[in-house]
Parts: structure tokens; C-alpha cells; sequence
């Protein structure tokens, strides 16, 4: 996994200007595979520190070597390994399920951040994904599980309620806890953790699009609106980090979304055919539901 390189202050800004040259914000990010945006306004101000692979491209795009100005380097997992509320704890012979990020790896968070729980009380370790038995059989049943067979080589199995119209696909297993702590998805209360997308899903935009993706096939919606012949595309969360790191991945994928609106379970919509076609053509869906239920604008 990538070390992040932490140099000297202001020198990262340098490095990137320097690296831009007559470029455009979108060229340059073409070249580094990921957001313009995300690197003019994160980045650029040093407000997220450079993966190795896109510090060493950024020194041959510019020509320069900044290793003179390297204070360190980091571990992919830093963040979560300086301790306190952010340290994992992990258990005896625990081991990571996959060492490589990826999209299919970006998805699966999403999907957890969608409809997803994991926890872990007295050795007994529990991770969980909630559906329609109707609506979401066949999203869960033959993308999701096939996804966790090939990500992380995890088997979930199926469980029916009894009393009411839900299905779940559940796991126990320590390792997938731990691998799903480890890339930033903390077992409990999804709420109470103020959980959100995490840091390095932003290293790219098909990071980005497969986390989305992941969340609106879970926790979103597809409907159409009064008096329109299309259908609107919803999103709404309790949880203000979910709601906050949402919304900057919508700006860096430049799909405009509507004002969270509706209180502490806010909710937000693409509405404009011109973001709803951006969407569907940039992120689409895996749940047949949606697919089923969606209407493209006619422009």
C-alpha cells in the first residue's frame, strides 16, 4: 500500500504549481489519475498529503527532485495508526483480507456506509448488510456477495427475517472486521462514529465513483417527480460527515446536488438533466432496482 510523503511546508504547493506549468488543473489531474478539483483545492493547499506515487510523477512532470524536502514518510495507514479515538485495535492473529486499495475495495465502503454495520463485543465479531428480500435479492445475492468473494475472498451468508420483508447477507469473521476498520469503516454505531467517506477514496476519481455507486444502490433512491418524465436521483443520512464528504465527492465528480434539506435526517437530490445524465453515464448503478426504476431525461 502507498506511504504518503509529508514535506516541508508550503513545499507541496510548489512542487504541484511547478509540476502544472501551462497545464490546466483537469490535465494535470488526468496525468496523476485523479480529480483536478481535489488536487487545486486539497492538495495544492496542503490540506491532504501526497500518495508516493503521484509525489514521484509530480517530480519528473516538473523536472525537479524535492526528496531534499521529504520531513517523512507515512504509512497508508497513519491516520489511524497515531492512536486515540482514530487507533484499531487489532486482535491476535488477526490478518488483512486484501493490502491493495481498489475500486471494488471503494464500492464495498460505500455499500457498508449505505446499508452496512460491523461490531465486535467479547471476542464475537460481526459484519452485516441489510436489503429488501424483493427489491434487493438480486443486487445482494449476485453483485454484492460476488464482490466480497473477489475483493476481500469472503462468503456471506443469507438470512431471511421472519417477520418482516428483509433480507441480510452476514459474516463472522475478525479478519473482515479488521480489514474493514483498516481502510476506515469503524465497527459500532454508524451515527455515533460520525462516519464518512474515507481519506484515501479520494486519491482517485474511480475511487470516488465506485463509493458513490455503493451508497446510492444501498441508501439511495430513484423516483420520479411530479409533472416531470424523468426521475430525480436521492441521497439522505443522519450522519453530518457522510452528509459532508457526500457532497465533496459530488463537487470533485462536477454533479451538482440540491441543499440538504429535511433536518437531522437531511436529504439531498440530483435534479438537472444535465447531472442526472452526468451521473448515470459516470457512475450508473449495479442494483437492478434502480436501473429498473430509472428514466433518463430527454434533452
Amino acid at each position: 500500500m502507498e506511504s504518503r510523503i509529508k514535506l516541508k511546508p508550503n513545499y507541496q504547493r510548489k512542487l504541484i504549481e511547478t509540476a502544472k506549468n501551462n497545464l490546466t488543473w483537469e490535465e494535470l489531474g488526468k496525468k496523476l489519475n485523479i480529480s483536478g478539483t481535489y488536487l487545486k483545492r486539497d492538495l495544492r493547499y496542503e490540506r491532504i498529503l501526497l500518495t508516493e506515487n503521484n509525489y514521484n510523477a509530480l517530480c519528473k512532470l516538473s523536472r525537479e527532485n524535492y526528496d531534499n524536502y521529504i520531513l517523512k514518510k507515512l504509512e497508508s495507514n497513519w491516520g489511524q495508526s497515531k492512536g486515540g479515538k482514530n487507533s484499531i485495535h487489532k486482535p491476535k492473529g488477526t490478518k488483512l483480507l486484501t493490502t491493495e486499495r481498489s475500486k471494488e475495495l471503494a464500492e464495498i465502503i460505500g455499500i457498508m456506509l449505505g446499508d452496512g454495520n460491523v461490531w465486535s463485543r467479547k471476542g464475537f465479531y460481526y459484519t452485516r448488510i441489510a436489503g429488501h428480500s424483493i427489491d434487493d435479492k438480486d443486487y445482494l445475492l449476485n453483485f454484492v456477495n460476488p464482490l466480497f468473494k473477489k475483493t476481500v475472498s469472503i462468503d456471506m451468508g443469507t438470512y431471511y427475517s421472519k417477520t418482516s420483508k428483509e433480507m441480510f447477507l452476514t459474516k463472522g469473521s475478525k479478519d473482515l472486521v479488521y480489514t474493514l476498520e483498516h481502510y476506515g469503516f469503524k465497527n459500532g454505531n454508524k451515527k455515533k462514529n460520525n462516519l464518512g467517506i474515507p481519506k484515501w477514496v479520494f486519491d482517485s476519481d474511480d475511487y470516488i465513483k465506485a463509493c458513490i455507486r455503493g451508497l446510492i444502490d444501498t441508501d439511495g433512491s430513484v423516483s420520479p417527480i411530479t409533472g416531470r418524465n424523468y426521475t430525480y436521483i436521492w441521497f439522505r443520512s443522519s450522519i453530518p460527515n457522510l452528509r459532508k464528504t457526500f457532497s465533496k465527492a459530488m463537487e470533485i465528480l462536477d454533479i451538482r446536488i440540491a441543499k440538504w434539506s429535511g433536518g437531522e435526517n437531511a436529504q439531498t437530490f440530483i435534479g438537472s438533466k444535465s447531472a442526472i445524465l452526468n451521473y448515470y453515464k459516470e457512475i450508473g448503478f449495479n442494483n437492478s432496482k434502480h436501473n429498473g426504476r430509472f428514466f433518463a431525461p430527454v434533452v
